[in-house]
């Protein structure tokens, strides 16, 4: 055992034998003054490795570069107190030398680490960067010594905590001076006491080796905000809310979890002995609201067709000059009649006279035929990814101003999905292929009367067996009709139809219930019927359409908005009540408004019905 008096400069003894056999050290240690001073030293024995990597004390003061303290067999130096410690106080020299010395030990015997190391690569330096000092005195001492592995390679170290939350060793002990306090050093298990207070001085602290390293980039920062918009009629779909009960009705039905929808039935009109209305019928050019002067405007849509038409006559080239089309398009009128307002383009014009008279004959469309030919470009496409049919039909509208309303949760057909290439077209407008979608799932395209929207809704709303317990759209009773016929018109009797689709797609056989199904109607193929509900949807439209059926005009002035039965659009169902009490219903194909005279006009709403008997 070698004991230490750290009171002077340490001259080793020749030859050299130090021996240190525990590979690590215990310290045990109390709260010291606070005092600072830089020094370092390495108080345990190494294996061979890179000599170049060690504890990094600190940068001490310039004094003497050619003198430093190591524990081999050194030159001889100066004696004088120049070593790397700071200068200390001048004392007796030859009392300098505190170190007993050891007893004389074979130095070959001894596999100690102060003996000659293996040169290493002195530039073989690990990766990672010397670490900022978080102590307050600057030293990071490890008091233990892994096992060296391979000089070559790396040092490994851990990083396992690389997005936790950032630690920083703040609870540094404060510096130690010998002999004011006790200090125990165990040395292979023996203690070990300064004798005398050296000028030797050690910062102790916690053990950095608990906490992981962590990355640090202070130069990169995340940016929170709202992302930049890209092409907003690409979003992503989330599909549409499921409409809920919107009137608490306090009836449970414990086999349904569904939504429950609530169909308002249709206003009674009031029955009178005399009816008086007193007619509104204007007719001006957007966006100044110039009057034309007109008479005779005819306004009517069929079943089948997506647009209202017009046709008025005008007196005078004044007023046509009005409405004659220009560079930049068709002009729009707007069709005032009795509260119910019409927004038409005017597409064509023709003249006749005869002096000293001339009259002109304007016709018009409401604003969906632009979606259609000559407005609308045609276009070829096939779907490349699986899209449902409302979604097909809105891209058709993107970038055109319309909107569509298709809402299969309530009384509107169903949507389905269209698998990857199942919709092909070529040389198509818009309107043609979204009348194509409705079509195949036995639906019908109504447009806006004075807006840039169109709607898919089912020819039949109900099924035509169902009419006796459905909700009508409008009662029109005997008391308003004016006009009346009727034409039979018989159909086969159909009780079955076998839908199915062509490349891709179901074949489903619709049967009306209760029936054997032994009467088929003629097979219907489509290459949109992808999905069993629009295949179900389209055998019904078809199987409506047989048996023994009427056609029935009714002729009835047109009410105001607010006074029912009011207009009557098609695709609607309708109450019929006949003069002698019996009342039957039936669909609205076709309406057409008359709106004779000048002035105090005559106006007439002709509407026919499909009646089945």
């Amino acid at each position: 055992m070698v004991k230490f008096r750290l009171a002077g400069p340490y001259a080793p003894p020749a030859p050299l034998a130090f021996t240190l056999q525990a590979r690590y050290i215990d310290v045990i240690y109390v709260d010291p003054p606070r005092l600072r001073r830089e020094t370092g030293g390495t108080w345990s024995s190494s294996r061979r490795g890179d000599v170049s990597t060690g504890a990094m004390f600190g940068s001490p003061p310039p004094v003497e570069q050619t003198v430093a303290l190591s524990h081999q067999q050194g030159a001889p130096q100066d004696h004088a107190p120049a070593d790397g410690w700071g200068q200390s106080t001048v004392t007796d020299r030859r009392v300098a030398d505190t170190w007993q010395h050891a007893e004389p030990i074979a130095a070959a015997a001894v596999a100690d680490g102060w003996q000659s190391n293996v040169p290493c690569d002195r530039f073989n330096l690990p990766a990672w960067s010397v670490p900022a000092t978080k102590d307050a005195v600057r030293l990071q001492l490890s008091w233990q010594i892994p096992a060296l592995k391979d000089g070559g390679p790396r040092v490994r170290h851990r990083d396992a905590d690389r997005y936790g939350k950032p630690w920083r060793y703040e609870e540094a002990l404060p510096p130690y001076m010998p002999g004011s306090q006790p200090l125990v050093f165990r040395f292979a298990g023996v203690p070990y006491f300064p004798a005398r207070t050296p000028e030797v001085y050690f910062a102790l602290g916690r053990d950095l080796r608990g906490h992981p390293t962590q990355r640090k980039d202070t130069g990169v920062a995340v940016g929170y905000g709202r992302s930049r918009p890209m092409d907003l009629f690409r979003r992503l779909r989330w599909g549409w809310g499921r409409a809920m009960d919107p009137i608490p009705t306090g009836v449970k039905y414990p086999d349904y979890q569904g939504p429950v929808i609530i169909i308002e039935p249709p206003t009674e009109p009031d029955i009178l002995e005399t009816y008086m209305i007193a007619n509104s019928v204007s007719l001006v050019v957007l966006p100044d609201r110039t009057p034309l002067d007109a008479t005779s405007l005819q306004v009517g849509r069929d079943i089948d067709a997506f647009s209202w038409t017009l046709t008025a006559n005008l007196f005078g080239v004044t007023s046509l000059n009005l409405v004659r089309p220009d560079s930049n398009g068709p002009k729009t009128v707007e069709l005032t009649i009795n509260g119910h307002v019409w927004l038409f383009l005017v597409e064509r014009y023709s003249g006749q006279g005869k002096f000293p008279s001339e009259r002109y004959t304007i016709n018009g469309v409401s604003r969906s035929q632009l979606l259609a030919e000559p407005y609308a470009p045609k276009r070829s496409a096939v779907n490349a990814v699986a899209i449902s049919a409302r979604q097909a039909a809105e891209d058709q509208l993107l970038n055109t101003g319309f909107t569509l309303e298709w809402d299969s949760l309530n009384q509107s057909p169903p949507d389905w999905t269209i698998p990857a290439s199942a919709l092909t077209y070529q040389d198509q407008a818009a309107m043609q292929v979204i009348a194509r979608i409705a079509e195949a799932v036995g639906a019908v395209v109504s447009p806006a009367l004075a807006g840039d929207s169109i709607s898919v809704v089912p020819r039949y709303r109900e099924a035509v067996w169902w009419w006796s317990t459905a909700i009508m759209d409008r009662i029109i009773p005997a008391e308003i009709v004016g006009e009346w016929g009727s034409e039979w018109t018989p159909q086969p009797s159909w009780n079955s139809c076998y839908v199915s689709g062509t490349t891709h797609g179901v074949s489903v056989d619709v049967r009306r219930a209760g029936t054997a199904g032994d009467q088929p109607a003629p097979d219907v193929y489509d290459d949109l019927i992808t999905a069993t509900d629009a295949a179900r949807h389209r055998g019904i439209a078809e199987l409506c359409k047989s048996g023994n059926q009427e056609i029935v005009t009714r002729t009835m002035p047109l009410f105001p908005a607010s006074t029912a039965p009011g207009l009557v659009e098609p695709a609607m169902l309708c109450e019929v009540r006949e003069p002698g009490g019996g009342s039957w219903r039936g669909l609205c194909l076709s309406t057409e408004i008359s709106a004779e005279g000048t002035g105090a006009s005559r106006v007439k709403q002709t509407i026919k019905l499909e009646r089945h008997h």
